[in-house]
Protein backbone atom coordinates (compact mmCIF):
# COMPACT_ATOMS: atom_id res chain seq x y z
CA UNK A 1 0.00 0.00 0.00
CA UNK A 2 2.78 2.42 0.82
CA UNK A 3 4.45 1.57 -2.48
CA UNK A 4 1.27 2.22 -4.44
CA UNK A 5 0.71 5.53 -2.71
CA UNK A 6 4.31 6.52 -3.36
CA UNK A 7 4.01 5.67 -7.07
CA UNK A 8 0.73 7.51 -7.39
CA UNK A 9 2.20 10.65 -5.87
CA UNK A 10 5.22 10.43 -8.16
CA UNK A 11 3.01 10.09 -11.26
CA UNK A 12 0.92 13.09 -10.18
CA UNK A 13 4.00 15.23 -9.68
CA UNK A 14 5.34 14.24 -13.07
CA UNK A 15 2.01 14.92 -14.78
CA UNK A 16 1.69 18.32 -13.11
CA UNK A 17 5.19 19.24 -14.13
CA UNK A 18 4.52 18.22 -17.75
CA UNK A 19 1.43 20.20 -18.11
CA UNK A 20 2.96 23.29 -16.48
CA UNK A 21 5.88 23.47 -18.90
CA UNK A 22 5.05 25.65 -21.96
CA UNK A 23 7.87 24.41 -24.02
CA UNK A 24 8.38 20.88 -24.80
CA UNK A 25 11.40 19.48 -23.20
CA UNK A 26 13.17 16.39 -23.55
CA UNK A 27 11.67 13.68 -21.56
CA UNK A 28 14.06 12.27 -19.13
CA UNK A 29 14.32 8.69 -18.80
CA UNK A 30 11.98 7.44 -16.08
CA UNK A 31 13.51 6.18 -12.96
CA UNK A 32 12.41 2.86 -11.83
CA UNK A 33 11.65 2.54 -8.15
CA UNK A 34 11.80 -0.85 -6.66
CA UNK A 35 8.88 -1.24 -4.32
CA UNK A 36 8.71 -3.61 -1.50
CA UNK A 37 5.69 -4.72 0.38
CA UNK A 38 6.14 -3.72 3.95
CA UNK A 39 3.81 -5.12 6.56
CA UNK A 40 2.42 -3.02 9.34
CA UNK A 41 4.21 -5.24 11.81
CA UNK A 42 7.50 -4.26 10.19
CA UNK A 43 6.72 -0.54 10.64
CA UNK A 44 5.64 -0.94 14.29
CA UNK A 45 8.37 -0.16 16.84
CA UNK A 46 10.13 -3.23 17.93
CA UNK A 47 9.61 -4.26 21.54
CA UNK A 48 12.76 -4.68 23.52
CA UNK A 49 13.04 -8.07 25.01
CA UNK A 50 13.00 -8.12 28.82
CA UNK A 51 16.37 -8.57 30.32
CA UNK A 52 17.22 -12.01 31.38
CA UNK A 53 16.59 -12.56 35.04
CA UNK A 54 19.44 -13.96 37.09
CA UNK A 55 17.85 -16.76 39.10
CA UNK A 56 20.81 -17.06 41.44
CA UNK A 57 20.77 -13.33 42.17
CA UNK A 58 17.01 -13.52 42.68
CA UNK A 59 17.45 -16.40 45.11
CA UNK A 60 20.23 -14.53 46.91
CA UNK A 61 18.04 -11.45 47.17
CA UNK A 62 15.18 -13.55 48.54
CA UNK A 63 17.55 -15.15 51.04
CA UNK A 64 18.91 -11.73 52.03
CA UNK A 65 15.37 -10.40 52.42
CA UNK A 66 14.40 -13.42 54.50
CA UNK A 67 17.57 -13.03 56.55
CA UNK A 68 16.80 -9.33 57.02
CA UNK A 69 13.26 -10.13 58.10
CA UNK A 70 14.55 -12.87 60.40
CA UNK A 71 17.04 -10.44 61.95
CA UNK A 72 14.32 -7.84 62.35
CA UNK A 73 12.02 -10.43 63.97
CA UNK A 74 14.84 -11.59 66.19
CA UNK A 75 15.52 -7.99 67.27
CA UNK A 76 11.80 -7.42 67.83
CA UNK A 77 11.51 -10.54 69.98
CA UNK A 78 14.70 -9.63 71.84
CA UNK A 79 13.28 -6.16 72.49
CA UNK A 80 10.01 -7.72 73.76
CA UNK A 81 12.00 -10.14 75.94
CA UNK A 82 14.11 -7.27 77.33
CA UNK A 83 10.95 -5.31 78.01
CA UNK A 84 9.44 -8.30 79.80
CA UNK A 85 12.60 -8.77 81.85
CA UNK A 86 12.69 -5.07 82.71
CA UNK A 87 9.04 -5.16 83.75
CA UNK A 88 9.62 -8.35 85.77
CA UNK A 89 12.69 -6.81 87.43
CA UNK A 90 10.71 -3.66 88.11
CA UNK A 91 7.90 -5.70 89.67
CA UNK A 92 10.42 -7.74 91.68
CA UNK A 93 12.08 -4.59 92.99
CA UNK A 94 8.69 -3.02 93.74
CA UNK A 95 7.63 -6.18 95.62
CA UNK A 96 10.94 -6.29 97.48
CA UNK A 97 10.54 -2.61 98.37
CA UNK A 98 6.97 -3.24 99.50
CA UNK A 99 8.09 -6.16 101.67
CA UNK A 100 10.95 -4.10 103.07
CA UNK A 101 8.63 -1.25 103.95
CA UNK A 102 6.11 -3.71 105.40
CA UNK A 103 8.87 -5.31 107.49
CA UNK A 104 10.08 -1.90 108.64
CA UNK A 105 6.52 -0.88 109.51
CA UNK A 106 5.99 -4.14 111.37
CA UNK A 107 9.29 -3.70 113.19
CA UNK A 108 8.38 -0.11 114.03
CA UNK A 109 4.96 -1.12 115.34
CA UNK A 110 6.49 -4.00 117.31
CA UNK A 111 9.05 -1.62 118.77
CA UNK A 112 6.36 0.89 119.63
CA UNK A 113 4.24 -1.89 121.15
CA UNK A 114 7.14 -3.12 123.27
CA UNK A 115 8.03 0.42 124.27
CA UNK A 116 4.41 1.05 125.19
CA UNK A 117 4.27 -2.20 127.15
CA UNK A 118 7.55 -1.31 128.87
CA UNK A 119 6.23 2.12 129.81
CA UNK A 120 2.95 0.62 130.97
CA UNK A 121 4.87 -1.97 132.99
CA UNK A 122 7.02 0.77 134.53
CA UNK A 123 3.90 2.79 135.24
CA UNK A 124 2.23 -0.25 136.82
CA UNK A 125 5.33 -0.93 138.87
CA UNK A 126 5.53 2.71 139.96
CA UNK A 127 1.82 2.70 140.72
CA UNK A 128 2.16 -0.60 142.55
CA UNK A 129 5.12 0.70 144.53
CA UNK A 130 3.20 3.89 145.25
CA UNK A 131 0.12 1.90 146.28
CA UNK A 132 2.23 -0.39 148.45
CA UNK A 133 3.96 2.57 150.03
CA UNK A 134 0.60 4.26 150.53
CA UNK A 135 -0.85 1.07 151.91
CA UNK A 136 2.12 0.60 154.20
CA UNK A 137 1.82 4.20 155.29
CA UNK A 138 -1.88 3.75 155.85
CA UNK A 139 -1.23 0.54 157.73
CA UNK A 140 1.46 2.29 159.73
CA UNK A 141 -0.90 5.16 160.43
CA UNK A 142 -3.64 2.70 161.25
CA UNK A 143 -1.21 0.79 163.44
CA UNK A 144 -0.16 3.98 165.13
CA UNK A 145 -3.74 5.08 165.52
CA UNK A 146 -4.65 1.59 166.65
CA UNK A 147 -1.76 1.52 169.08
CA UNK A 148 -2.76 4.90 170.38
CA UNK A 149 -6.37 3.76 170.65
CA UNK A 150 -5.33 0.55 172.43
CA UNK A 151 -3.00 2.49 174.69
CA UNK A 152 -5.74 4.97 175.43
CA UNK A 153 -8.18 2.15 176.22
CA UNK A 154 -5.57 0.33 178.33
CA UNK A 155 -4.87 3.52 180.30
CA UNK A 156 -8.61 4.04 180.79
CA UNK A 157 -8.98 0.45 182.02
CA UNK A 158 -6.05 0.76 184.38
CA UNK A 159 -7.21 4.12 185.71
CA UNK A 160 -10.70 2.75 186.42
CA UNK A 161 -9.23 -0.25 188.23
CA UNK A 162 -6.71 1.80 190.20
CA UNK A 163 -9.46 4.22 191.20
CA UNK A 164 -11.11 1.42 193.19
CA UNK A 165 -7.95 -0.52 194.09
CA UNK A 166 -7.40 -0.81 197.83
CA UNK A 167 -3.88 -2.05 198.58
CA UNK A 168 -3.38 -4.20 201.64
CA UNK A 169 -1.14 -3.10 204.56
CA UNK A 170 1.42 -5.70 203.56
CA UNK A 171 1.98 -4.07 200.21
CA UNK A 172 5.34 -2.41 199.60
CA UNK A 173 6.56 0.02 196.95
CA UNK A 174 8.03 -1.72 193.93
CA UNK A 175 5.75 -4.75 194.10
CA UNK A 176 4.33 -5.65 190.66
CA UNK A 177 1.32 -7.73 189.74
CA UNK A 178 0.67 -8.60 186.05
CA UNK A 179 -2.95 -9.46 185.22
CA UNK A 180 -4.65 -10.73 182.03
CA UNK A 181 -8.21 -9.50 181.62
CA UNK A 182 -10.61 -11.06 179.09
CA UNK A 183 -13.37 -8.82 177.66
CA UNK A 184 -16.41 -9.29 175.50
CA UNK A 185 -17.46 -6.61 172.92
CA UNK A 186 -19.87 -5.08 175.44
CA UNK A 187 -16.86 -4.13 177.57
CA UNK A 188 -17.73 -6.61 180.32
CA UNK A 189 -14.94 -8.57 182.03
CA UNK A 190 -15.44 -12.33 181.71
CA UNK A 191 -12.13 -13.43 183.28
CA UNK A 192 -9.16 -12.00 185.17
CA UNK A 193 -6.04 -14.05 185.95
CA UNK A 194 -2.72 -13.34 187.60
CA UNK A 195 0.02 -13.83 184.99
CA UNK A 196 2.87 -12.76 187.22
CA UNK A 197 2.40 -12.46 190.96
CA UNK A 198 3.98 -9.83 193.16
CA UNK A 199 4.99 -12.32 195.82
CA UNK A 200 2.31 -10.88 198.08
CA UNK A 201 -0.92 -12.87 197.83
CA UNK A 202 -2.94 -10.16 199.51
CA UNK A 203 -1.76 -7.60 196.93
CA UNK A 204 -2.58 -9.93 194.03
CA UNK A 205 -6.07 -10.58 195.40
CA UNK A 206 -6.65 -6.85 195.84
CA UNK A 207 -6.01 -6.30 192.15
CA UNK A 208 -8.52 -8.98 191.11
CA UNK A 209 -11.05 -7.54 193.57
CA UNK A 210 -10.69 -4.07 192.01
CA UNK A 211 -11.27 -5.51 188.50
CA UNK A 212 -14.46 -7.24 189.63
CA UNK A 213 -15.69 -4.02 191.18
CA UNK A 214 -15.50 -2.15 187.91
CA UNK A 215 -16.79 -5.14 185.88
CA UNK A 216 -17.84 -3.15 182.74
CA UNK A 217 -15.56 -0.77 180.80
CA UNK A 218 -17.34 1.63 178.39
CA UNK A 219 -14.05 2.45 176.58
CA UNK A 220 -13.71 -1.21 175.59
CA UNK A 221 -17.30 -1.35 174.28
CA UNK A 222 -16.80 1.81 172.21
CA UNK A 223 -13.57 0.46 170.68
CA UNK A 224 -15.26 -2.87 169.90
CA UNK A 225 -18.05 -1.01 168.15
CA UNK A 226 -15.76 1.27 166.09
CA UNK A 227 -12.81 -1.06 165.48
CA UNK A 228 -13.96 -4.65 165.90
CA UNK A 229 -10.82 -6.11 164.32
CA UNK A 230 -8.63 -4.02 166.59
CA UNK A 231 -10.65 -5.13 169.57
CA UNK A 232 -10.24 -8.78 168.61
CA UNK A 233 -6.54 -8.40 167.98
CA UNK A 234 -5.43 -6.15 170.83
CA UNK A 235 -8.08 -5.67 173.51
CA UNK A 236 -10.07 -8.87 173.95
CA UNK A 237 -7.15 -10.16 176.01
CA UNK A 238 -5.40 -7.34 177.76
CA UNK A 239 -2.31 -7.51 179.96
CA UNK A 240 -1.99 -4.82 182.64
CA UNK A 241 0.78 -4.09 185.12
CA UNK A 242 -0.14 -2.95 188.60
CA UNK A 243 2.88 -1.59 190.44
CA UNK A 244 2.90 -0.22 194.00
CA UNK A 245 4.77 3.09 193.97
CA UNK A 246 3.06 5.71 196.13
CA UNK A 247 3.07 4.16 199.61
CA UNK A 248 4.75 5.88 202.51
CA UNK A 249 7.45 3.73 204.01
Amino acid sequence: MISLVFHGALIAVLTYGWEASSQPERKPMPKFVQAKLVSADALAPKKTAPPKVDKIQQRQQRELEQQRKAEAEKKRRAAIERKKKLEAEKKRKAEAERKRKAAEEKSRREKERKEKERKEQLERERQSAFDEALEEEEELLDAREGAQAVMSVAQAIQQRIESVWSRPPSARNGMLTVVQINFVPTGRVVAANIVEGSGNAALDRSVLTAIRRVEVFPEVAELARKEPSLFEREVRKTLLNFRVEDLRQ
